[in-house]
C-alpha cells in the first residue's frame, strides 16, 4: 500500500476500499475453507479468461504455469488443499489466489498406473478452472457501465438513463449482490416468525423474491413468475398497491396449486417502478369437498377449492375489505389464512424496504446497473457449465409416478436434454398425457429453468448467485395435454409427487454426460400426513404434516436419512404437534435397510407412528409405494414406502400411497413409512468400517452387511471379518454381472401390484 502510495496522506478512497477488502478476505478465509465456501470476491469471467482457462484445461504443467505468469505476472500463489485417489482417478481441491484474492476448485485426471502424474493433471485441471473465474478489477464497471440499456417491460416504467458519470465498481456490487441476499432471508424469517400454520411456521413452506423491473429474479428460490402473473390482468401500477393470486392457470404455473397463495409488491422509488418483492406461500385450506383442499380424488380443479385471479389486494395503500371478505369466506380456517396472509405481506414488505434503501444509498441507476451485472455474471458461467456439461447428442430417461389416486398409472415422465454450441435444450415429449386425478403439475417454464440451474450449480459451481440471468440459454418444451403441461380444467392438487419426480428425471439424463457427477433417485415424492376433527375441548383442528424420506447416495458421500429433497425444508418438532394437536407421537425413526446399498450408501426412509387422541379424518398423499429409487453405477435401488391403520383393538389395515378421509377413532394409530435413497456406485467397494458403523447405528442390518456389501462381521460388537469379507467379495464378484448403470429394481416391490 504504502509502496503504492508514497504520499501517505493522499490514499484514494478507492485504495482504501480495497485495502479493506482484501483485509476481510483475509481475516475470514480459515473460516470460509472449513465451511467448504469460495472467496468472498464475486467477480466474473472475462471472454480473455475464458480463452485462457480452455488453453490450460488440455496443457501440462509447464503450459499451465507460463499461462498463468503471462496473465498474471509473480502475483499469484496456489496450495493443494485437499486431495484423495478412488476409483482409478486422482481428485484434489486447489487454491489460487492472485493479489489477495482467491477461488477454489476441485480438479481430477486417471491415474492410468502413475498416481504422481494423475495429482498433478488434476491439479492443472483445478488450476485451469480457478484461473477462468479470476477477473480483473474493473471487468464488471466496464462491463455494467457498457452495457446497452433495454427498455422496461409494458408492466412498469424505467428508471431515468444513467449519466455518463456514474460508475458500478466492484465494492458497490458486492454489497447490492449481499444486501439483496440478506432482503431475501430477513422476508423469510418476518414469515417463519409471524405466521400461523406449522407447515409454513416449522417447514418453512415459503418462497421469497426480488426481481428487476422487468420482473426477473434477482434473488430468491423459485424463478420469476411475474411476467406471466402480471400479463393476466394489465394493472395500472402504483405506489402502496399489492396484488394477490393463487390460480395456477393464471399465472402459467407460477403456483402449481390452489393451496399457495402470491402476493406481489411493486417497489417504487422516486415514482418510478425499481422492481418486485413476492412472496408465496401454503394456505392450509381452501375451500372445496374436503379439509385442507387437497381431495385425492378430484377430476378437476373446481372440485378443489377457490381460484383467486390476480386482483388488487390493496390499491395505493387501500385495503379491498370486500375482496378479503369474500375470499376468507370461503375456507374453513378464516383466521389461519388470514393470518398467514399478512404474514406473506409483512415479508414483501421488508424486501420492499430493503430495496428502497438500497436506491436511496446509491442511486436508482447505480441499483440497476448492478441487478444488470448480477444477471449477466450467471449468464457467463452458465454457459460454461452448458458446455462443459451437456451432451451434443440427445440423451433421454425416463421414470414414473405410481398412480393418480383415482385407479390410474403409472404415469411416465421422459426427458430429453441436448445442447447446440451455448444453449440448453430440455423437452419433455414423451411424458404420459394429463392425469383424470390431481397428480397433474403445471410447469412453469421459469420454474424449471431455475430447477435446472439449482441442480446444474449445486453440483458443479456452488457460488454461483441464482437469479434468472441464464434463461435466454435455457429452451424447454413443455407439450400441452401432458402430465407437465395439463390443460385447463386439470385438477393440480396433489401435483407435488409429480414436481419432486422430475428431479429424479432431471438427474437421470444429466448423468449420461456427467456419470461421476450423478446421483441416483431419491424418495421421490412428498410425503403429507393429514389429520382434522374436532378436540376434546370441541375446538376444530387441520394438521398438514410434510414428511420426509431417504435422500440418494451421492458422489460426494452417503445419501442423508429421512431429508428433504428441497434443502431448505425442516421437520416439525415433535414438542409443536403433541402441543398443539391431539395425538402423541411413539416413533419416528430411520427404516433399517431402506436406503439403497452402494459405494455411497442410500439415505434411509423414516417411520412415524401417530397414535391419535380425538375422533377425525385422515388423508394420505405419497408415492413410491410401487417404482423403486433406482440405484446408478452399480448401486442398488432404495425400498419403497408403506403406511398401515392401526386400529386401538390391534387390527391393522394396509393403506394405499393417496387417499382421503379415513375414519379414525381415539386410540388409534396411524403407521406412515416414506421411502429409501438409490445408492451410488459398487457396495462390494465399500470400506467394511463403514459397513460396520451403519450396523452398529441400526442403520443396516447384518444380513443385509454380508449380502449386499459382502461384509462378514461376527458378534454382538459387529467385528469385522477381514479375510471372509476379502473372499466373499472376490467370489461375488467373478460369478456377477457387470453392474448396470441404472437399477431400477421391481415394480411392485411392496406386493401391492
Amino acid at each position: 500500500m504504502n509502496e503504492q502510495n508514497p504520499e501517505r496522506g493522499r490514499i484514494s478512497l478507492d485504495d482504501l476500499l480495497k485495502a479493506n477488502k482484501a483485509q476481510f478476505d483475509k481475516v475470514f478465509s480459515s473460516q470460509m475453507n472449513e465451511a467448504g465456501l469460495l472467496s468472498a470476491d464475486h467477480r466474473p469471467a472475462t471472454s480473455a479468461d475464458l480463452e485462457t482457462a480452455s488453453i490450460m484445461a488440455s496443457a501440462d504443467v509447464r503450459d499451465v504455469t507460463a499461462n498463468l505468469n503471462a496473465r498474471f505476472g509473480g502475483g499469484w500463489s496456489s496450495e493443494v488443499l485437499e486431495h484423495k485417489s478412488e476409483r482409478g482417478g486422482v481428485t484434489v481441491l486447489v487454491k489460487l489466489t492472485v493479489d489477495g484474492v482467491s477461488k477454489m476448485q476441485f480438479g481430477s485426471a486417471r491415474a492410468n498406473g502413475d498416481t504422481g502424474k494423475a495429482l498433478q493433471r488434476a491439479t492443472d485441471d483445478a488450476l485451469a478452472k480457478c484461473a477462468a473465474m479470476l477477473a480483473d478489477e474493473t471487468s464488471v464497471a466496464a462491463e455494467a457501465k457498457t452495457a446497452p440499456k433495454h427498455p422496461a417491460p409494458d408492466v412498469a416504467p424505467t428508471s431515468q438513463p444513467v449519466a455518463s458519470g456514474d460508475k458500478l465498481d466492484t465494492v458497490t456490487l458486492d454489497l447490492v449482490e449481499n444486501s439483496l441476499r440478506n432482503a431475501r432471508h430477513e422476508m423469510d424469517s418476518v414469515l417463519f416468525r409471524s405466521a400461523m400454520l406449522p407447515v409454513i411456521r416449522e417447514q418453512h413452506d415459503g418462497y421469497p423474491m426480488i426481481t428487476d423491473p422487468k420482473g426477473r429474479m434477482i434473488a430468491g428460490d423459485f424463478g420469476s413468475y411475474v411476467p406471466a402473473m402480471l400479463k393476466a390482468q394489465n394493472f395500472d401500477l402504483e405506489p402502496g398497491d399489492v396484488i394477490l393470486q393463487n390460480d395456477p392457470y393464471k399465472c402459467g404455473g407460477a403456483v402449481s396449486h390452489i393451496n399457495d397463495w402470491i402476493i406481489l409488491v411493486p417497489v417504487f422509488f422516486d415514482g418510478d417502478v425499481v422492481g418486485f418483492t413476492s412472496m408465496f406461500g401454503h394456505m392450509m385450506d381452501v375451500g372445496g369437498p374436503v379439509p385442507r383442499s387437497m381431495p385425492t380424488a378430484a377430476t378437476s380443479i373446481f372440485g378443489e377449492g377457490l381460484r383467486i385471479p390476480p386482483i388488487k389486494l390493496y390499491e395505493r395503500g387501500v385495503l379491498n375489505q370486500a375482496a378479503l371478505d369474500l375470499i376468507m369466506n370461503n375456507t374453513r380456517t378464516p383466521e389461519v389464512n388470514y393470518s398467514n396472509l399478512m404474514a406473506i405481506l409483512a415479508g414483501c414488505r421488508v424486501g420492499e424496504k430493503r430495496v428502497v434503501e438500497l436506491c436511496s444509498r446509491f442511486g436508482a441507476d447505480i441499483y440497476s446497473h448492478a441487478c444488470e451485472a448480477l444477471l449477466e455474471r450467471t449468464e457467463k458461467a452458465m454457459r460454461q457449465l452448458i458446455v462443459q456439461n451437456l451432451p451434443t447428442e440427445p440423451q433421454s430417461f425416463e421414470d414414473y409416478v405410481d398412480d393418480d389416486g383415482c385407479g390410474n398409472g403409472p404415469f411416465k415422465m421422459k426427458l430429453t436434454v441436448w445442447r447446440e454450441g451455448e444453449h440448453a435444450y430440455f423437452d419433455w415429449t414423451g411424458t404420459a398425457a394429463q392425469a383424470p386425478g390431481p397428480i397433474n403439475f403445471y410447469l412453469h417454464d421459469g420454474m424449471f429453468k431455475m430447477f435446472i440451474g439449482v441442480y446444474m450449480i449445486m453440483g458443479f459451481d456452488p457460488q454461483i448467485l441464482f437469479n434468472d440471468g441464464f434463461y435466454d440459454l435455457i429452451h424447454v418444451t413443455l407439450p400441452k395435454g401432458t402430465l407437465v403441461q395439463p390443460e385447463f380444467p386439470a385438477p393440480l392438487g396433489c401435483r407435488t409427487h409429480t414436481l419432486s419426480r422430475q428431479f429424479d428425471v432431471l438427474g437421470g439424463v444429466l448423468s449420461h454426460n456427467a456419470p461421476d457427477m450423478a446421483t441416483a433417485a431419491s424418495y421421490g415424492s412428498s410425503p403429507h400426513f393429514l389429520y382434522s376433527g374436532t378436540d376434546k375441548d370441541n375446538q376444530n383442528f387441520q394438521l398438514m404434516e410434510m414428511l420426509y424420506g431417504g435422500i440418494p447416495g451421492r458422489p460426494i458421500g452417503d445419501g442423508m436419512d429421512g431429508h428433504s429433497w428441497w434443502p431448505l425444508f425442516e421437520s416439525i418438532p415433535t414438542e409443536y404437534l403433541e402441543t398443539y394437536y391431539p395425538m402423541v407421537i411413539e416413533g419416528c425413526n430411520s427404516v433399517i435397510d431402506s436406503g439403497g446399498a452402494g459405494l455411497h450408501r442410500g439415505g434411509n426412509g423414516i417411520e412415524k407412528i401417530y397414535h391419535l387422541l380425538a375422533e377425525g379424518d385422515v388423508s394420505i398423499h405419497d408415492d413410491r409405494h410401487e417404482s423403486q429409487p433406482w440405484g446408478i453405477l452399480g448401486g442398488k435401488p432404495g425400498a419403497v414406502s408403506a403406511k398401515w391403520l392401526v386400529r386401538q383393538d390391534g387390527e391393522k389395515t394396509p393403506l394405499p400411497s393417496k387417499i382421503d378421509n379415513v375414519h379414525v377413532r381415539p386410540g388409534d394409530r396411524v403407521v406412515f413409512r416414506t421411502a429409501g435413497g438409490g445408492g451410488w456406485g459398487d457396495p462390494l467397494e465399500r470400506e467394511p468400517g463403514k459397513v460396520r458403523k451403519d450396523v452398529a447405528r441400526r442403520l443396516l442390518s447384518a444380513g443385509s452387511a454380508r449380502q449386499d456389501y459382502g461384509v462378514v462381521l461376527h458378534g454382538d460388537d459387529f467385528v469385522v471379518d477381514l479375510r471372509a469379507t476379502l473372499e466373499l467379495r472376490e467370489g461375488t464378484k467373478r460369478n456377477r454381472r457387470p453392474p448396470p448403470m441404472f437399477d431400477f429394481g421391481v415394480r411392485g416391490a411392496n406386493g401391492t401390484v
